[in-house]
């Protein structure tokens, strides 16, 4: 009876290392965040999806179904609400939700204003929930979880060596043609931002591995502590903890200011919930998040220049508009003594949050317009030149705000497929924190939580959300509590 279990946990054994390589793979292409990179990973993903299909190895469908149905059910609603956007409506309809009046959509129409950008950001979707459901059928044992969560923790660390070597090398480089300045380490992907995005994820996957090797005895005497490190030191635990460390580094170097502080904030709300409310957290795991606290942030971060992110965000306060003022009033006197026509090399100052979240209070204009259904998903672009101020100039692709952007492309009724599909997860993991004594299924759901809550709050002032290497990353650890579930079964 051992060996048959065994066996069925061992079926499609090639195809759980196709989708471990297809995680590595995502963010290399620029994060796939390029329309020819989209439908590569597409091609990829397709067919992956077709193989475990045509040969399942996974969880049974029925055992899928039970432990994760609302997520997929909210991932199919997702998709839907997309190609719902797509569908051609009478004019009478489109004069009836005044969209003609603000976008001068002539002839036939749709829901969406641009309909070639929702099918791109339909395709998207569908990569993304084809991802989900490779995850959910084929991590089907302990050691796959394991597994899984080792390659998450690779992916970041390559990425992290990455990023620090070419910032250290101060060159810039073309990668895929698009030239990758050296000045913040960003790695594979065009923004560091985003970049700091997937190190909070890979961080918080690598920090939830370290708990779920943790033993959990308690050392009564120094000997035995003494033991206990030396085994830590000469076991795999020391390479991981030297990996967390590398991949801070790259955060730090990033000098991302919504990036290092959701995930030093993530870490200290959850690994405090954590120790508070968990029934059967152990002595090292809080021994171990402390450690975390006070190594990472105070000498890792001092080590590398942590100073320099704390230096951006003092630096980034209400006052930076006026002194943008002040400063164009000067570079107007230099040019004047000098009589120079041509002007001065432009004065660089941090842009405030403010700044950055000035797209943010005009689209909120978008949604009070079309507050069901949105202006298309990926249709941001070109919804909000038509609400853009006079005072706010340049071009805005994204709000730089993950919630408003779904909000105005998709509606109250898609973000709140989104909003309760993150909830659930949340809740899921929130109970088996609470609930579970096994190692494995702590850690996993400390990650989970982790992540989350990391990006949601990283969320507010970018847009990880709308780049699909960390949006695969995310749906990742949102499936891992159905995955612990479905490992209990």
């Amino acid at each position: 009876m051992k060996s048959v279990s065994l066996h069925v946990s061992e079926r499609g054994h090639a195809q759980f290392w196709a989708l471990m390589a297809l995680i590595v793979y995502t963010p290399l292409p620029l994060a796939s965040n390029r329309p020819w990179a989209l439908a590569l990973l597409g091609v990829l993903t397709g067919c992956l999806l077709l193989w475990s299909i045509w040969r399942p190895g996974g969880h049974a469908a029925d055992s899928v179904w039970r432990s994760a149905k609302v997520p997929l059910l909210l991932l199919g609603l997702w998709m839907l609400l997309l190609a719902v956007q797509l569908v051609p409506l009478p004019d009478s309809w489109m004069d009836v939700m005044g969209r003609r009046a603000v976008f001068d959509q002539q002839g036939g129409g749709s829901i969406s204003i641009d309909p070639y950008s929702t099918r791109l950001y339909l395709a998207k979707a569908c990569i993304l929930s084809a991802a989900f459901w490779l995850v959910v059928t084929l991590v089907n044992s302990r050691r796959r979880m394991e597994w899984l969560a080792a390659v998450i923790v690779f992916s970041g660390l390559l990425q992290a060596l990455l990023g620090v070597v070419m910032m250290a090398s101060g060159v810039n480089f073309q990668l895929f043609f698009v030239t990758m300045e050296s000045a913040r380490a960003h790695g594979t992907f065009v923004s560091p931002n985003q970049y700091a995005g997937y190190l909070e994820l890979t961080l918080a996957v690598g920090i939830g591995l370290m708990i779920a090797k943790l033993d959990g005895r308690t050392s009564v005497n120094w000997r035995q502590r003494l033991h206990g490190w030396l085994a830590v030191l000469l076991s795999g635990k020391a390479m991981l903890r030297l990996a967390l460390i590398i991949m801070v580094v790259g955060l730090v170097a990033s000098r991302s200011r919504g990036g290092n502080s959701a995930f030093f904030a993530s870490l200290l709300i959850v690994g405090v919930f954590a120790v508070m409310f968990s029934k059967h957290a152990a002595r090292t795991t809080v021994v171990f998040i402390a450690s975390l606290i006070v190594l990472d942030v105070v000498v890792i971060g001092g080590m590398v220049g942590v100073e320099k992110v704390v230096q951006r965000i003092e630096n980034t306060n209400l006052q930076t508009q006026s002194t943008d003022a002040r400063l164009r009033e000067a570079q107007a006197k230099d040019i004047r003594l000098s009589g120079n026509a041509q002007p001065l090399p432009t004065y660089h100052t941090e842009q405030s949050v403010e700044e950055r979240g000035e797209a943010v209070m005009p689209s909120l204009q978008i949604n009070r317009n079309f507050p069901w259904l949105g202006t298309g998903g990926g249709t941001f672009h070109l919804a909000f030149p038509h609400y853009q101020p006079e005072s706010v100039r340049g071009y805005f692709d994204h709000p730089h705000n993950d919630y408003v952007e779904f909000a105005s492309e998709a509606g109250l009724a898609g973000f709140l497929l989104l909003a309760l599909m993150v909830m659930h997860s949340v809740f899921q993991s929130l109970k088996l924190l609470v609930r579970s004594h096994d190692q494995l299924t702590i850690g996993m759901t400390f990650a989970s939580l982790m992540g989350s809550v990391s990006l949601l709050i990283h969320g507010a002032v970018d847009f990880n959300f709308q780049n699909p290497a960390n949006a695969m990353l995310i749906l990742i650890l949102l499936s891992l509590p159905y995955l612990q579930t479905m490992l209990k079964r």
